[in-house]
């Protein structure tokens, strides 16, 4: 099979996901007053699970789209519906745990418009790209990649919720249908050679996205309305100002018929798709009880959080389940915003991350580890596995005269025991044999942390068979 992702001859479109516009706002006329009706223990409740419905919508705008309308270094100059294209590895004194296994490709897909199509290239054999797209829920939708398509050009149309003509399959390699109008696109292109990016810039220039009416050369349909959108501000987006920010991200994600009671219940405390929210006539006890449903919500989001991954060996491993999509348990969606957005789904990529030896000790570059894998232990992948060290302080690699940020099984001159197996050595100061120092990890003095990436793991790595082993004090 050339593709993975869902295809069809023909998708009528008009009503997949049905939230009229007129209907939301009549229902917004109809409650202007029933704030004021409700206890302040409804508002409390109503207040916890709008925050959680929509917390995602929030986490998604600052990451995402206000980084886009500031033309912020992530976007690399993108617009929308193009993209953008990092040409080099990630600095190693970049914070908030980047890496140098990939290469970046990022963008913002409008659909309001029309459906728009992505075009990928034959891609040679040892290497691989993944093309990671979330809505503005934070769900994500089928991957285009390396996995999905075996390496093959195709073309992929992305088709969202008001687009009411039919899609000719014929035309498509495969369909991916949406209720997002704005979609994240986070695309990477796997480095297999550091010293050697031109494979990877060969991948990136063979990206195409276009309008599906380019695509077909056909006339294209009237723009729609620009978007107004509110400015991001941490201070405006804590208490109730969040909800400003929830009801605009909300109009860009139809909701679908089973939460049409869900949207009424909100509308009592104006939280409304594409409406303004104002907290102006509330009474002190409706805002402390809609606050304190804040707060209760912050607070449920961050229990589940702690308890996403699972704990091998000291570690917090995240291959074992798909943190990717989850369905209607928005307590979960939100959890997963909080603490790691857009999770890749386990067939690309699974991590373990520590901050901790095997005896529970924070991980201090001064002290000295390592990390044994046996023989015939190595993560198992089909791509590859990096190890990568950081700075407990910053979230960034560790910039060193060796510069080498990871160990991998990309690094060259690795050292393997007698037995078979493979030592990592993660410490500040360089070891004392040629041995030691071909696998060395070289690390900050402070406190650290380290990440495993598995890429493309295989079965093994997902369901538990195999295990991270501990970090061990020297």
């Amino acid at each position: 099979m050339k593709s993975k992702i869902f295809k069809m001859a023909f998708i009528p479109l008009l009503a997949l996901f049905v939230a009229g516009c007129g209907q939301q706002q009549d229902t917004q006329q109809a409650d202007a007053n029933a704030v004021t009706q409700m206890t302040a223990e409804q508002a409390k409740q109503i207040a916890k699970e709008a925050y959680t419905f929509g917390f995602p919508f929030v986490a998604n705008y600052r990451v995402f789209i206000d980084r886009l309308l500031t033309k912020d270094p992530l976007m690399m100059g993108a617009d929308f519906n193009e993209f953008a294209h990092m040409k080099s590895l990630i600095p190693a004194d970049t914070p908030d745990t980047a890496q140098q296994d990939t290469v970046y490709s990022v963008g913002v897909i409008d659909l309001r418009r029309e459906p728009v199509v992505i075009s990928v290239p034959q891609v040679p054999d040892g290497q691989a790209y993944m093309l990671q797209m979330g809505d503005t829920s934070t769900e994500t939708l089928p991957y285009i990649s390396s996995v999905t398509t075996n390496n093959e050009a195709g073309n992929y149309v992305l088709v969202g919720p008001d687009y009411q003509g039919l899609i000719e399959a014929e035309h498509f390699d495969g369909v991916i249908t949406t209720r997002g109008q704005l979609i994240m696109m986070l695309g990477r292109t796997i480095v297999f050679d550091p010293d050697d990016l031109a494979p990877v810039f060969a991948i990136q220039d063979g990206l195409v996205m276009q309008p599906l009416s380019e695509f077909l050369g056909k006339e294209a349909p009237a723009k729609p309305e620009a978007i107004d959108f509110i400015p991001w501000d941490e201070k405006a987006a804590s208490g109730l100002g969040v909800f400003s920010y929830i009801n605009m991200s909300l109009d860009w994600h139809p909701a679908a018929t089973y939460e049409n009671d869900l949207m009424a219940r909100f509308s009592k405390i104006g939280v409304v798709p594409g409406q303004p929210f104002s907290a102006d006539g509330l009474s002190p006890e409706i805002v402390t009880a809609m606050k304190a449903g804040i707060a209760e919500a912050d607070q449920e989001m961050e229990k589940i959080a702690q308890d996403l991954t699972e704990d091998f060996n000291g570690w917090n491993w995240t291959g074992a389940e798909d943190l990717s999509r989850f369905g209607t348990d928005y307590t979960l969606r939100a959890a997963i915003a909080l603490r790691n957005i857009y999770p890749n789904d386990p067939a690309h990529a699974a991590y373990g991350q520590t901050f901790r030896d095997a005896s529970g000790e924070q991980l201090v570059g001064t002290t000295g580890y390592t990390v044994t894998f046996a023989k015939g232990e190595l993560p198992p992948v089909n791509w590859f596995w990096s190890l990568t060290v950081y700075d407990a302080n910053t979230g960034a690699m560790y910039p060193n005269p060796l510069e080498r940020v990871n160990v991998s099984d990309r690094t060259k001159g690795l050292h393997y025991a007698d037995d078979g197996s493979l030592t990592v050595y993660v410490q500040h100061d360089e070891p004392s044999t040629l041995e030691q120092s071909a696998n060395w990890l070289p690390a900050p003095a402070d406190n650290i942390y380290l990440v495993l990436r598995l890429y493309a793991p295989n079965d093994a790595a997902i369901n538990g068979e195999w295990q991270i082993p501990p970090v061990l004090k020297q």
